[in-house]
């Protein structure tokens, strides 16, 4: 690497690496080989493992510690468009608005609170039409969202870690989303919530809802998973104004309770 006069002052470049780690993951095993060779540039690597691999994606692009020392003009030149971007502790508020700025055509964004000033993820981020909005750092960092942020959410696959979110929230959400709000929402994941297995009872008060045994068995295809269906094991139905039903399930593992919420459009429902 190399300090030049990059996007908003001397940044990093990227330049030729001194040494490339491959890993391939296979049905057949993973192997790891490490190739040195320094008169390539990093996108002459990048353009020469696409080929050897036949694969022209990027598939994510992680922005972790440290990131906001490079220039992020550099890395858009490099690695162009990604479907997905992962915005991490890279350091610096401001790179993480110019990250959102250069790759403004994601799809898919993994973000956390501690991403952004006050801890405070942005109602317009939050308003994007993201097929897939990942918010939290895992169990580490508690997300706060208030039910109003909550309703701001454009995204068809939402999860979220760690909400600090009351049952009866949950509630008010719930009875929204049956009149209409989250229109995109077909996946909602809440893991790590600080409600209980004794919140259940509360979550759908008051909501007209059908209980089906975990012998009930339908198959659910949400946007991430467009390849391989999910099977939805009973569940809470529910249905909203204009007759779309949904399935809530309560899940309960390694004492972190988890709330999920299946919407069935037709292109999520799967024939058995």
């Amino acid at each position: 690497m190399y300090w030049g006069m990059g996007a908003y002052g001397r940044k990093k470049k990227l330049t030729a690496p001194e040494l490339v780690v491959v890993d391939v993951n296979s049905r057949y095993g993973n192997t790891s080989s490490n190739w040195t060779r320094n008169s390539l540039t990093m996108q002459c690597w990048l353009k020469h493992l696409q080929d050897i691999f036949n694969y022209r994606e990027i598939d994510y692009i992680w922005f972790a510690r440290n990131s906001s020392q490079f220039d992020i003009d550099d890395i858009k030149e490099v690695f162009g468009n990604t479907r997905r971007v992962v915005i991490g502790r890279s350091g610096c508020y401001a790179f993480n608005q110019m990250i959102l700025q250069n790759f403004f055509s994601v799809k898919k964004l993994s973000i956390a609170h501690s991403s952004f000033p006050n801890s405070k993820v942005p109602g317009r981020v939050l308003m994007l039409n993201f097929e897939d909005l990942d918010i939290g750092y895992r169990w580490v960092e508690r997300t706060i969202l208030s039910l109003d942020e909550l309703l701001l959410i454009n995204s068809k696959k939402i999860y979220i870690d760690n909400l600090q979110m009351s049952a009866k929230e949950l509630n008010k959400f719930i009875k929204l989303w049956q009149r209409g709000s989250n229109p995109r929402m077909e996946w909602l994941a809440i893991k790590h919530t600080i409600v209980k297995e004794d919140d259940k009872e509360a979550i759908i008060k008051g909501i007209k809802h059908e209980i089906f045994p975990s012998d009930y068995i339908r198959k659910f295809r949400a946007v991430e998973y467009h390849r391989i269906p999910r099977e939805i094991k009973g569940g809470i139905d529910i249905v909203r104004v204009d007759g779309m039903k949904a399935t809530i399930r309560f899940k309960y593992r390694h004492s972190f309770p988890a709330i999920e919420m299946f919407v069935w459009f037709d292109h999520c429902v799967v024939d058995s």
